[in-house]
């Protein structure tokens, strides 16, 4: 019913279906063997339609006149329908495969034959035939492989003295262990083959290869035999090394010089974050002074300092984004500790967590009466810290010193915008026309005031692009603490800081100097609203010279 439904292939079809063929030529490109494959599959479901399809594909199979060289792609188009497409294009190979697979079989050179019975075992391992006809197909690859596996053997006395004989069927006569294990190192050596019918099996490596399959063979055998020995051995003695087993890992297996430097480690003290402000400004050092122009090098020694030079500008690059993001983290966790010490500690006490209130007066003279559990819990026992700038309170003691210095920013950022416009009574006539030209530029030039103005830049550009002369007297910021990036500019020629700008800085009142110009990360400066100047308390007293 099905073929007289279908419409049958027209000649025209098939003509364009050969010439598809004919382009595949000697390469199997599996682009052209998929596309033959995706055609073949609109006329699966006729047996008449896929008979004239696989008729295409047969006819330069078992043409004499054809290149052998095209015989092997066109067995690999089959190959893709069988598993790909399906349908009534299997029972019609399984009938007639085993009049072309022959011919093929002798027209193919002997290193693609191996080919033609990888794609015929594989056909056995999809279940794609029946087991009868399958064979049956196959006969040609029994009938060679056994006289010239014979063949090989009685040219080859090495193979009989290794032990490895022939089966009738043309396979290797060896036990079933040790096969597999051979197969195992054979594919273990092919694993970089990609495709598998580039692969050779035991039996095509005896007939090309005859040493190494009598090294692979005793590999495997030592292999098997160790195992087995060690299986023995775990068996007899399996009570005594238990024991011992258990307790291996008491037994003290080092050195008494290496317990010795071990236990060293536990006496020593380290600053980390100090020492890493120190090394960061000693590889600094000597990367500046390593690079100096005074320096005087050899050949050797200047590319074993160029290294080294390299080695500790990395390495200061590495430390300084470190310490940054462990300063970060530590801020972090010291305010979830904070959070945690107020509930573990000022928060331990019942009444200041929750109260118990009697939900019966919740009424209009219920919510009259004085209830001290709640007014305590809203004042001095809930919120015992107060600010003495705004009269807020606040339940702990870091609450409410973020709280006074948010205030004490703000009052700073203030201060900072502050401006004052001052003009005269009577304008002059030149002040008047000057000031109305500047209008008209500023107009007709819209752009160039936001962009040449120095304050906008300073608080929106790119905190990297402010960069300040590399100084090893001021290399770290005076507001975190932390080293600055160093890097050379190849325009000036001299080392310099990222992330950097110059800030005046006053001292206090027991300072000789009234101000400092320090250095300090835009960033940070940015964080704490762009002041002009820094006070005593906004920057580190470490950095402050009193003398």
């Amino acid at each position: 019913m099905a073929d007289e439904e279908e419409d049958p292939i027209d000649e025209e079809q098939l003509d364009e279906y050969r010439e598809m063929v004919d382009e595949l030529g000697a390469f199997p490109d599996k682009v052209k063997i998929n596309s033959l494959s995706m055609v073949a599959e609109d006329h699966a479901d006729s047996r008449a339609n896929a008979a004239a399809i696989y008729g295409v594909i047969r006819k330069p199979l078992v043409a004499s006149n054809i290149s052998s060289d095209k015989k092997l792609p066109l067995v690999y188009v089959i190959d893709s329908i069988l598993k790909n497409v399906k349908g009534s294009y299997i029972p019609v190979i399984e009938e007639d495969a085993k009049t072309w697979m022959p011919v093929v079989y002798q027209a193919l050179p002997e290193d693609k034959r191996a080919k033609l019975k990888k794609v015929w075992n594989l056909w056995k391992n999809a279940n794609i035939f029946e087991e009868s006809k399958w064979q049956e197909m196959g006969s040609c690859f029994s009938a060679t492989s056994a006289g010239t596996s014979s063949d090989a053997a009685t040219s080859n006395p090495d193979l009989e003295k290794a032990g490895i004989t022939w089966g009738k069927d043309g396979s290797l006569l060896l036990m079933p262990n040790l096969k597999e294990a051979m197969q195992s190192i054979l594919d273990d050596l092919q694993s970089d083959v990609t495709d598998e019918l580039e692969k050779v099996s035991l039996e095509r490596l005896a007939a090309i290869d005859t040493a190494l399959l009598i090294k692979i063979k005793q590999t495997a055998e030592d292999s098997l035999r160790s195992g087995s020995a060690t299986g023995q051995m775990s068996m007899s003695n399996e009570q005594s090394q238990g024991e011992e087993n258990l307790l291996s890992f008491l037994v003290e297996t080092r050195s008494a010089e290496a317990i010795e430097q071990s236990s060293a480690w536990e006496k020593l003290n380290l600053n980390h974050v100090k020492d890493a402000h120190e090394i960061m400004a000693s590889l600094q050092h000597l990367l500046r002074d390593g690079s100096s122009a005074d320096k005087r090098y050899t050949q050797q020694e200047a590319l074993d300092t160029t290294a080294a030079l390299a080695a500790a500008a990395v390495t200061a690059g590495l430390l300084t984004a470190t310490v940054e993001e462990l300063s970060k983290s530590d801020k972090n966790n010291s305010a979830v500790s904070s959070i945690l010490n107020m509930g573990a500690g000022q928060r331990s006490n019942p009444a200041s967590s929750f109260v118990k209130v009697d939900k019966s007066l919740f009424t209009n003279e219920g919510l009259k009466k004085r209830n001290d559990a709640v007014v305590g819990v809203l004042y001095e026992v809930g919120l015992p810290f107060v600010s003495s700038a705004d009269g807020r309170r606040f339940s702990t003691q870091v609450e409410l010193s973020d709280h006074l210095d948010a205030l004490f920013k703000k009052g700073q950022l203030e201060k900072a915008m502050a401006t004052t416009e001052e003009r005269g009574w009577y304008i002059s006539d030149s002040a008047f026309s000057l000031e109305q030209e500047m209008e008209e530029m500023q107009i007709s030039n819209p752009g160039t005031s936001e962009a040449d103005d120095p304050a906008k830049t300073e608080t929106e550009a790119d905190p990297d692009s402010f960069t300040e002369l590399a100084d090893e007297a001021r290399d770290r910021c005076v507001i975190c603490g932390l080293n600055f990036k160093m890097y050379f500019d190849n325009e000036d020629g001299v080392f310099k800081y990222k992330n950097c700008r110059e800030i005046e800085v006053l001292n206090d009142e027991t300072a000789i100097k009234e101000s400092e110009e320090m250095l300090v990360h835009v960033s940070c400066w940015r964080n704490m609203g762009c002041p002009p100047q820094l006070n005593p308390e906004q920057a580190l007293q470490e950095f402050m010279n009193h003398d």
